[in-house]
């Protein structure tokens, strides 16, 4: 189960890092707000519509971005550990039946806001209590 989190939260880091639409469909124009990097996921992965498959095709070829989006996916993997490990124990205590996946993690930290941790809260990405939680995948 800790890997699912672990994926769940790169996948919700990677939304946040990039600014890509999770559920755009192939032929869709990016959104606003778009990340830094957005560009050239665009050329290196023209084909990854999901944010499972974005995530595959920026890790095969991570060598074919640019400097600063490889610095910014390290940074981003670096706040994902960071995450991980300062949640651990609220997850373990607040969500044991939870299964990871399409937000219900997340979902399931922003439910009980109040009785997390200090260090879980300042780990988590500014703003995660604001939202109503990340956009769903769909099913292709």
């Amino acid at each position: 189960m800790k890997n699912s989190y672990l994926m769940g939260m790169v996948l919700f880091l990677g939304a946040l890092a990039f600014a890509m639409p999770v559920s755009s469909k192939p032929g869709q124009g990016p959104g606003k707000g778009q990340g830094p990097c957005m560009k050239e996921m665009q050329t290196v992965c023209p084909n990854a519509t999901t944010m499972m498959e974005r995530h595959q095709c920026m890790m095969e070829n991570k060598d074919k971005f640019s400097q600063a989006c490889q610095d910014r996916m390290n940074a981003m993997h670096s706040k994902m550990q960071e995450m991980h490990e300062a949640c651990t124990p609220d997850r373990e205590k607040f969500c044991e039946g939870v299964k990871p996946g399409q937000g219900r993690m997340m979902q399931c930290l922003r439910t009980h806001k109040d009785e997390l941790s200090q260090a879980c809260k300042d780990a988590l990405p500014p703003g995660f209590f604001d939202r109503n939680g990340p956009p769903v995948e769909e099913e292709e």
